[in-house]
């Protein structure tokens, strides 16, 4: 039993209080799995109760849900527990409680104090160990999901990070509830939705979630994209089954990173894994940018040389999903990351095509891309395989492959580069204001850019070539900034 467990049992002792362990913290410990988020059910004072236990724990307490008397601890520097959800029993008994919480699996309890002998002292009030067992989601009641439809999304997520199945009966609840789905508070669709985003195997739950009707509700774009002409696409339910087929073919490849990236997978790992906030990563971010990514199109199709094209649909979908996080409130740095990942999703892909794709080339998209270049190659790559298993064979098996290896190789590549020390500056814009008489502005750092582009690639070498290269340039760039 852990020391904090003691302390809670004594503190409910002197106040007189019945202290239940529940939910997800029982189910964990009965999957043998690791958790830092304990539930407790409280039989009176949830809220003085947690503010007590806060002090003793070393931690903070606040109102989670004032309506349910709902109260969190934050538990500062405990590598045992990270939060201390109290709740105030619902009912005249834990029994009762329990019978009023969402799924099967969670609705389990004991009293805190018989903790040390849990499998005999387990409160099961719905078969909820026979369902985890079974590896099933089963509602406790038909009403949970009219009580709560973000339950809906828990649900998912919960058989998502489990890989648990839902029943079909429970599925069909769900269904009846989905419209409800759109009066939830955007804040918690986004921790729910990001959660199973950062599931590994989370496409074949987002394909059911999207049989309910569960995704147009949460993202009205996504009901769009399915209503738009399926002849401007290939893929023959148009264009949000190409989406949806890249967010699949993506999370392959992220399972699979050993294979396609055997040289930078430890890299890229680490990468994919970096929090940008609470249930928010870089593979959530670059999952959720697959989902969107050519959801511009409609608006950009146009009819040319006998082809339709989507000219500038990458900068308008990325504004679009924009506008999507912003409204979940997420981050400029989460929103951003999506951003750049939907605006450049096709640069590598001409590039790619190429027998050889020279170090110039590739020195040049790795400053245009930033840190978001593998990211984007990666995308890319998601991208092209979502054409796999169509008759039409917009990228033929051995295309494919060859681009499947530039792209491992430009990745590897691009750490390179980073990791290379910078070569020793050889001009600055204070030279160039000073030798051609310029006030500071946009085309010194035009000039500066090329400069450096050009020493990159070793083809000028010093100063004087600097100089000359500058001198070269000047006429075109004054009148491009309308400089006299």
């Amino acid at each position: 039993m852990l020391k904090e467990f003691k302390e809670i049992i004594e503190l409910s002792k002197k106040e007189k209080i019945n202290t239940y362990l529940v939910g997800g913290y029982l189910r964990d410990i009965l999957l043998k799995k690791k958790s830092l988020d304990v539930d407790l059910v409280v039989s009176k004072n949830a809220g003085a109760f947690s503010k007590k236990l806060a002090k003793i724990l070393n931690g903070t307490s606040f109102v989670l849900h004032s309506d349910m008397h709902i109260y969190r601890i934050a538990v500062f520097n405990n590598l045992e527990i990270k939060y201390v959800d109290v709740s105030l029993m619902q009912g005249k008994n834990i029994e009762e409680d329990l019978l009023a919480r969402d799924f099967t699996v969670n609705a389990l309890a004991v009293d805190i104090g018989k903790f040390d002998n849990l499998k005999k002292n387990l409160i099961d009030v719905s078969c909820g160990i026979k369902d985890l067992k079974d590896k099933k989601i089963k509602a406790v009641s038909k009403n949970i999901f009219k009580q709560d439809p973000l339950r809906i999304l828990r649900a998912f997520r919960i058989a998502c990070e489990y890989n648990f199945t839902i029943s079909q009966d429970t599925v069909k609840l769900m269904k009846k509830s989905v419209p409800a789905l759109a009066g939830i508070a955007k804040e918690r669709i986004k921790n729910e939705f990001f959660r199973i985003l950062n599931s590994r195997n989370s496409s074949r739950y987002l394909a059911v979630m999207d049989d309910i009707g569960a995704l147009d509700v949460l993202f009205p774009m996504i009901k769009n994209m399915k209503s738009s002409a399926k002849s401007f696409y290939y893929h023959p339910k148009g264009l949000f089954q190409h989406c949806f087929q890249t967010y699949e073919s993506l999370e392959k490849i992220l399972s699979k990173l050993d294979k396609y990236f055997p040289k930078t997978k430890d890299t890229l790992e680490n990468n994919l894994n970096e929090n940008y906030s609470e249930y928010v990563t870089a593979r959530s971010l670059l999952k959720f940018a697959a989902l969107f990514h050519d959801c511009a199109k409609p608006e950009c199709a146009k009819r040319m040389d006998n082809k339709m094209r989507f000219l500038g649909h990458e900068e308008l979908g990325a504004q679009k999903t924009a506008q999507v996080m912003k409204e979940l409130k997420m981050s400029k740095k989460e929103i951003n990351f999506v951003k750049n990942i939907i605006a450049e999703h096709m640069r590598p892909s001409n590039l790619t095509k190429a027998p050889v794709v020279t170090v110039r080339a590739q020195h040049r998209l790795f400053r245009d891309l930033k840190e978001y270049t593998p990211d984007i190659m990666i995308m890319a790559m998601a991208d092209w395989h979502s054409y796999r298993n169509l008759k039409v064979k917009v990228y033929p098996a051995k295309v494919l492959k060859q681009q499947e290896k530039t792209v491992a190789e430009m990745i590897f590549n691009y750490f390179e580069f980073i990791n290379t020390k910078p070569k020793v500056k050889i001009i600055d814009g204070n030279i160039l204001m000073k030798e051609f008489k310029l006030k500071p502005g946009k085309i010194i750092g035009d000039l500066l850019s090329h400069i450096n582009a050009l020493y990159d690639d070793g083809r000028i070498k010093d100063k004087k070539q600097a100089l000359f290269f500058a001198k070269s340039q000047l006429t075109a760039l004054k009148k491009k900034y309308k400089i006299k």
